[in-house]
């Protein structure tokens, strides 16, 4: 079974040095730079996707950050930030 591509959903904002993603009810996520570029480059991928893209631009090895990014979709997920 071919494994599901990510939607984003929600706005990433920029306040002064703050990064904010806003979902579709309008409440408000402060994040740092890395869950802001995973949030970006997620939409049309699949979770290996996105983990594979990741390793090669952080130069760290896919098995390193798997868990990682796996844990950061699922928190976005339940705040409707991506389906």
């Amino acid at each position: 079974m071919e494994e599901a591509r990510l939607k984003r959903k929600g706005a990433l904002v920029r306040e002064g040095d703050s990064i904010v993603l806003v979902n579709e009810e309008d409440k408000a996520f402060g994040v740092d730079e890395v869950v802001a570029y995973i949030w970006s480059i997620s939409d049309g991928k699949t979770t290996d996707e996105v983990v594979n893209h990741f390793s090669e631009v952080s130069n760290m090895p896919a098995e390193e950050v798997r868990e990682p990014i796996i844990n950061l979709i699922s928190k976005l997920k339940s705040v409707s930030l991506l389906e």
